[in-house]
């Protein structure tokens, strides 16, 4: 049986409409792993906020991109 991970990490995404968008909102995306913090980001796009995410749990879970 293997003995679980001590990782953890917190992704804090505020998402709220801003008409004049591309997509039509923006996005704050704040995110630690193992307790390390990012600099916050801002986004506008759709893709943005999808590849935020994607990256910042591959790096939580030690994949490669």
């Amino acid at each position: 049986m293997e003995t679980p991970s001590s990782r953890s990490g917190v992704l804090i995404l505020r998402v709220w409409v801003e008409n004049g968008r591309e997509d039509g909102f923006r996005a704050r995306i704040i995110q630690t792993v193992d307790g390390q913090q990012e600099p916050p980001t801002a986004v506008s796009k759709t893709a943005d906020v999808l590849t935020a995410v994607r990256t910042w749990l591959d790096e939580l879970l030690e994949r490669e991109g």
